[in-house]
């Protein structure tokens, strides 16, 4: 049977929409202030207030013919000029980026690398106890210092607290599919999948909670979003958040309403945003290079 063009458009229209519904209030596009390149497969990048720097984890060569340890962070200025590229060196494909307690913390393939921010050398490498590599991704740390990490192969989030390293919370995966993107947001982790499993109808990625204190499990609306990679509140009781695979930057409501705010490419990932500032930072993963965007989220 042949298609006109109108009902083929129709046919299709299912498919163009967004994931989930978008929100009634629009938001504001971002607008890109600053291209920085020269990175090799940036991941994430993190903001130091204390000493007006940003650090930025390098991936370098990864795949079948990734060369062991050569994975890298690069540290900037305030203003986003490469001070010293590979300034500490020996990670495997370093992602997640966090700082706590005066130190700068990695989600590596092996284990959550620690590292020392005035030395810039790593200082500890945790690791589960079964000596196995962890597969940890993003990284994130609570206002009491402690830093959580998810391991992919174990669907387990581990802590480290203390100087303790262990494991916190098992996740049932089948429900909320692996988890790419990690962050703590007052009392509670939020936690962002990439896809939900077949077996509960394969469905792209959506935001996870769970309470620091209870660990009680929720979920941030009821609509898939995407290909969660970086999870940043911004300020008015939302997110910001990054879809991978399409290169999307979209806005999260607090009742779970998703709002597109800007289409890159394929390897946008784990972002980071300075409400103080209205600076959201772009990794381009595939791009080798930083962005830098003004924006600010409208009230709902």
């Amino acid at each position: 049977m042949r298609l006109s063009s109108r009902n083929l458009a129709l046919l299709l229209l299912p498919f163009l929409l967004p994931a989930a519904h978008a929100h009634a209030a629009a938001q504001p596009a971002p607008e890109l202030l600053w291209t920085v390149g020269g990175f090799s497969a940036p991941e994430s990048v993190v903001y130091d207030r204390a000493r007006d720097r940003f650090y930025v984890s390098n991936m370098a060569t990864r795949g079948d013919d990734a060369i062991p340890g050569d994975g890298f962070i690069s540290r900037l200025d305030g203003r986003g000029n490469i001070t010293e590229l590979k300034w500490i060196t020996g990670l495997q494909n370093p992602k997640g980026l966090a700082l706590a307690n005066g130190r700068l913390y990695a989600g590596d393939d092996d284990a959550l690398v620690e590292m020392d921010l005035d030395g810039a050398r790593i200082v500890a490498r945790h690791a589960p106890d079964d000596g196995s590599p962890a597969q940890f991704n993003d990284v994130t740390a609570d206002a009491r210092g402690n830093v959580y990490a998810f391991s992919g192969r174990l669907d387990t989030v581990f802590r480290l607290s203390g100087g303790a390293f262990a494991p916190w919370a098992k996740v049932d995966t089948d429900s909320t599919g692996k988890f790419n993107g990690v962050r703590a947001d007052g009392d509670r982790l939020l936690l962002g999948s990439w896809q939900v499993p077949a077996a509960q109808g394969e469905q792209l990625g959506h935001l996870t909670t769970i309470d620091l204190d209870t660990g009680a499990v929720g979920r941030i609306g009821n609509a898939p979003i995407g290909h969660i990679d970086g999870i940043e509140p911004d300020g008015r009781g939302g997110w910001v958040v990054s879809d991978f695979t399409p290169g999307r930057l979209l806005r999260i409501g607090p009742d779970g309403s998703v709002d597109p705010l800007l289409t890159l490419s394929i390897g946008t990932a784990d972002l980071h945003y300075l409400p103080e500032r209205q600076l959201l930072l772009v990794p381009m993963l595939r791009d080798d290079h930083l962005r830098a965007y003004r924006w600010a989220p409208v009230s709902e």
